[in-house]
Protein backbone atom coordinates (compact mmCIF):
# COMPACT_ATOMS: atom_id res chain seq x y z
CA UNK A 1 0.00 0.00 0.00
CA UNK A 2 1.33 3.42 -0.91
CA UNK A 3 2.11 6.06 1.70
CA UNK A 4 -0.64 8.33 0.30
CA UNK A 5 -3.25 5.58 0.62
CA UNK A 6 -2.12 4.73 4.14
CA UNK A 7 -2.26 8.42 5.20
CA UNK A 8 -5.76 8.76 3.77
CA UNK A 9 -6.91 5.69 5.71
CA UNK A 10 -5.34 6.98 8.93
CA UNK A 11 -7.17 10.30 8.58
CA UNK A 12 -10.40 8.43 7.91
CA UNK A 13 -9.98 6.36 11.07
CA UNK A 14 -9.32 9.52 13.12
CA UNK A 15 -12.48 11.17 11.77
CA UNK A 16 -14.43 8.03 12.54
CA UNK A 17 -13.04 7.96 16.08
CA UNK A 18 -14.08 11.56 16.62
CA UNK A 19 -17.51 10.95 15.15
CA UNK A 20 -17.97 7.95 17.40
CA UNK A 21 -16.98 9.70 20.62
CA UNK A 22 -19.94 11.64 22.08
CA UNK A 23 -17.66 13.55 24.47
CA UNK A 24 -15.53 14.87 21.63
CA UNK A 25 -18.64 15.84 19.70
CA UNK A 26 -20.02 17.69 22.74
CA UNK A 27 -16.75 19.56 23.25
CA UNK A 28 -16.68 20.67 19.60
CA UNK A 29 -20.32 21.80 19.76
CA UNK A 30 -19.73 23.65 23.01
CA UNK A 31 -16.79 25.57 21.48
CA UNK A 32 -18.82 26.45 18.40
CA UNK A 33 -21.74 27.59 20.53
CA UNK A 34 -19.48 29.85 22.60
CA UNK A 35 -18.12 31.43 19.41
CA UNK A 36 -21.65 32.02 18.16
CA UNK A 37 -22.64 33.53 21.53
CA UNK A 38 -19.66 35.88 21.63
CA UNK A 39 -19.96 37.06 18.03
CA UNK A 40 -22.81 39.60 18.64
CA UNK A 41 -20.96 40.99 21.66
CA UNK A 42 -17.80 41.36 19.59
CA UNK A 43 -19.77 43.14 16.88
CA UNK A 44 -21.36 45.49 19.41
CA UNK A 45 -17.96 46.26 20.94
CA UNK A 46 -16.51 46.95 17.51
CA UNK A 47 -19.43 49.23 16.62
CA UNK A 48 -19.08 51.09 19.92
CA UNK A 49 -15.35 51.58 19.29
CA UNK A 50 -16.05 53.06 15.86
CA UNK A 51 -19.10 55.14 16.78
CA UNK A 52 -17.96 56.54 20.15
CA UNK A 53 -15.67 59.26 18.70
CA UNK A 54 -18.44 60.31 16.32
CA UNK A 55 -21.07 60.40 19.06
CA UNK A 56 -18.72 62.28 21.39
CA UNK A 57 -18.38 65.14 18.89
CA UNK A 58 -22.02 65.21 17.77
CA UNK A 59 -23.47 68.64 18.58
CA UNK A 60 -26.45 69.65 16.40
CA UNK A 61 -27.91 72.51 18.47
CA UNK A 62 -27.91 75.91 16.81
CA UNK A 63 -29.42 79.26 17.70
CA UNK A 64 -32.96 79.88 16.51
CA UNK A 65 -32.09 83.60 16.15
CA UNK A 66 -34.88 84.77 18.42
CA UNK A 67 -34.47 86.14 21.93
CA UNK A 68 -34.29 89.32 23.93
CA UNK A 69 -35.41 90.88 27.17
CA UNK A 70 -38.83 89.30 27.70
CA UNK A 71 -40.58 85.94 27.76
CA UNK A 72 -44.32 85.17 28.06
CA UNK A 73 -45.32 84.57 31.66
CA UNK A 74 -42.02 85.75 33.19
CA UNK A 75 -41.39 89.16 34.69
CA UNK A 76 -40.02 91.77 32.28
CA UNK A 77 -37.21 93.81 33.79
CA UNK A 78 -37.34 97.52 34.43
CA UNK A 79 -35.65 99.74 31.87
CA UNK A 80 -34.43 96.96 29.55
CA UNK A 81 -33.89 98.48 26.11
CA UNK A 82 -31.79 98.39 22.95
CA UNK A 83 -28.88 100.86 22.88
CA UNK A 84 -25.82 101.63 20.76
CA UNK A 85 -23.60 103.39 23.28
CA UNK A 86 -21.79 100.86 25.48
CA UNK A 87 -19.92 98.35 23.29
CA UNK A 88 -18.85 99.48 19.78
CA UNK A 89 -20.62 97.23 17.26
CA UNK A 90 -21.60 98.95 13.98
CA UNK A 91 -25.24 98.46 13.09
CA UNK A 92 -25.69 96.02 15.98
CA UNK A 93 -27.32 97.42 19.12
CA UNK A 94 -26.79 95.93 22.56
CA UNK A 95 -29.56 94.92 24.92
CA UNK A 96 -29.06 97.01 28.06
CA UNK A 97 -30.21 95.74 31.47
CA UNK A 98 -29.92 98.37 34.24
CA UNK A 99 -29.27 97.31 37.85
CA UNK A 100 -32.48 96.21 39.57
CA UNK A 101 -33.66 94.40 42.67
CA UNK A 102 -36.31 92.14 41.18
CA UNK A 103 -35.89 89.18 38.84
CA UNK A 104 -36.25 89.66 35.11
CA UNK A 105 -36.31 87.45 32.02
CA UNK A 106 -33.86 87.04 29.18
CA UNK A 107 -34.79 84.81 26.27
CA UNK A 108 -33.06 82.74 23.62
CA UNK A 109 -33.88 79.89 21.27
CA UNK A 110 -32.35 76.65 20.01
CA UNK A 111 -33.02 74.32 17.08
CA UNK A 112 -31.89 70.73 16.56
CA UNK A 113 -30.34 70.91 13.10
CA UNK A 114 -29.04 67.33 13.17
CA UNK A 115 -30.41 63.99 12.02
CA UNK A 116 -30.89 62.44 15.47
CA UNK A 117 -32.75 63.46 18.66
CA UNK A 118 -30.80 65.13 21.46
CA UNK A 119 -31.88 65.82 25.03
CA UNK A 120 -31.50 69.24 26.66
CA UNK A 121 -30.53 68.53 30.25
CA UNK A 122 -30.71 72.12 31.44
CA UNK A 123 -29.65 75.76 31.03
CA UNK A 124 -27.18 77.78 33.09
CA UNK A 125 -25.17 81.01 33.00
CA UNK A 126 -21.45 80.93 32.20
CA UNK A 127 -18.82 81.47 34.86
CA UNK A 128 -18.19 85.17 35.32
CA UNK A 129 -21.54 86.25 33.94
CA UNK A 130 -23.18 89.23 35.70
CA UNK A 131 -26.46 87.29 35.56
CA UNK A 132 -27.48 84.54 37.99
CA UNK A 133 -30.48 82.23 37.86
CA UNK A 134 -33.61 83.33 39.73
CA UNK A 135 -35.53 80.11 39.06
CA UNK A 136 -35.76 77.25 36.58
CA UNK A 137 -35.60 77.99 32.87
CA UNK A 138 -38.85 77.67 30.91
CA UNK A 139 -39.60 76.91 27.31
CA UNK A 140 -42.25 77.20 24.63
CA UNK A 141 -42.48 75.05 21.53
CA UNK A 142 -42.65 76.75 18.13
CA UNK A 143 -46.42 76.24 18.05
CA UNK A 144 -46.86 77.68 21.55
CA UNK A 145 -44.66 80.71 20.89
CA UNK A 146 -47.44 82.39 18.89
CA UNK A 147 -50.68 81.19 20.50
CA UNK A 148 -54.04 82.71 19.63
CA UNK A 149 -54.53 83.54 23.32
CA UNK A 150 -51.32 85.09 24.66
CA UNK A 151 -52.78 86.01 28.04
CA UNK A 152 -52.07 82.58 29.55
CA UNK A 153 -49.25 80.98 27.57
CA UNK A 154 -48.06 77.54 28.70
CA UNK A 155 -44.74 77.52 30.53
CA UNK A 156 -42.85 74.25 30.76
CA UNK A 157 -39.82 73.75 32.98
CA UNK A 158 -36.81 73.06 30.77
CA UNK A 159 -35.31 69.84 32.07
CA UNK A 160 -34.47 66.62 30.17
CA UNK A 161 -36.35 67.76 27.08
CA UNK A 162 -35.74 65.70 23.92
CA UNK A 163 -35.68 67.65 20.66
CA UNK A 164 -36.41 65.73 17.49
CA UNK A 165 -34.53 66.60 14.28
CA UNK A 166 -35.70 70.00 13.06
CA UNK A 167 -37.52 70.82 16.31
CA UNK A 168 -36.92 74.17 17.99
CA UNK A 169 -37.94 75.87 21.23
CA UNK A 170 -37.86 79.33 22.78
CA UNK A 171 -36.17 79.50 26.18
CA UNK A 172 -37.01 81.91 29.00
CA UNK A 173 -34.49 82.42 31.82
CA UNK A 174 -35.51 84.17 35.04
CA UNK A 175 -32.38 86.00 36.22
CA UNK A 176 -31.05 88.37 38.85
CA UNK A 177 -28.39 91.04 38.74
CA UNK A 178 -26.59 93.14 41.35
CA UNK A 179 -28.68 96.14 42.35
CA UNK A 180 -25.62 98.33 43.00
CA UNK A 181 -23.19 99.01 40.17
CA UNK A 182 -20.67 101.42 38.66
CA UNK A 183 -21.89 104.40 36.67
CA UNK A 184 -18.81 104.45 34.44
CA UNK A 185 -17.97 100.83 33.57
CA UNK A 186 -19.96 98.15 31.82
CA UNK A 187 -19.84 94.42 31.31
CA UNK A 188 -21.44 92.32 28.61
CA UNK A 189 -22.47 88.71 28.15
CA UNK A 190 -23.62 87.40 24.79
CA UNK A 191 -24.26 83.71 25.55
CA UNK A 192 -25.89 81.34 28.00
CA UNK A 193 -24.95 77.67 28.44
CA UNK A 194 -27.07 74.75 27.25
CA UNK A 195 -26.21 71.26 28.49
CA UNK A 196 -27.26 68.54 26.05
CA UNK A 197 -27.02 64.73 25.99
CA UNK A 198 -26.64 62.40 23.01
CA UNK A 199 -26.40 58.66 23.72
CA UNK A 200 -24.08 58.46 26.75
CA UNK A 201 -22.23 61.73 26.04
CA UNK A 202 -23.00 65.14 27.58
CA UNK A 203 -21.88 68.52 26.21
CA UNK A 204 -22.30 72.07 27.46
CA UNK A 205 -22.39 74.54 24.58
CA UNK A 206 -22.78 78.35 24.39
CA UNK A 207 -25.89 79.79 22.79
CA UNK A 208 -26.43 83.49 22.01
CA UNK A 209 -29.19 85.39 23.76
CA UNK A 210 -29.98 87.29 20.57
CA UNK A 211 -29.12 87.04 16.88
CA UNK A 212 -25.56 87.63 15.66
CA UNK A 213 -24.23 87.16 19.21
CA UNK A 214 -25.00 90.75 20.13
CA UNK A 215 -24.15 91.26 23.81
CA UNK A 216 -26.47 91.87 26.70
CA UNK A 217 -24.90 94.78 28.56
CA UNK A 218 -25.17 96.01 32.14
CA UNK A 219 -23.26 98.26 34.50
CA UNK A 220 -20.36 96.54 36.20
CA UNK A 221 -21.81 95.21 39.47
CA UNK A 222 -20.45 96.18 42.85
CA UNK A 223 -20.28 98.93 45.42
CA UNK A 224 -22.87 100.13 47.90
CA UNK A 225 -25.19 103.09 48.28
CA UNK A 226 -23.44 106.41 48.82
CA UNK A 227 -19.95 106.31 47.26
CA UNK A 228 -19.33 108.48 44.20
CA UNK A 229 -19.54 106.65 40.93
CA UNK A 230 -21.93 104.03 42.31
CA UNK A 231 -25.68 103.89 41.95
CA UNK A 232 -28.26 101.45 43.23
CA UNK A 233 -31.73 100.57 42.01
CA UNK A 234 -34.70 101.68 44.04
Amino acid sequence: MSLAARSWQDQGRKRAAVAGDPRRLWAIWHRCRRLLWWSPIALIALAATILSPLAASYQPLQSGNTGGGSFPGLRTGTGIRWVYQYIPMPNAPELYVPPQRGPFALAGSVVNTGSYPVTIVGVSQPAGSPFTAAGPARYLTSAEANPADVTNPPRHVLRDLTLAPGQGIQIGMPLRIAYCASRRSYVGEDVYAVTERFLWFTHTVPMPFVARCRPVVTNAPGGQPGPAGTFCSG
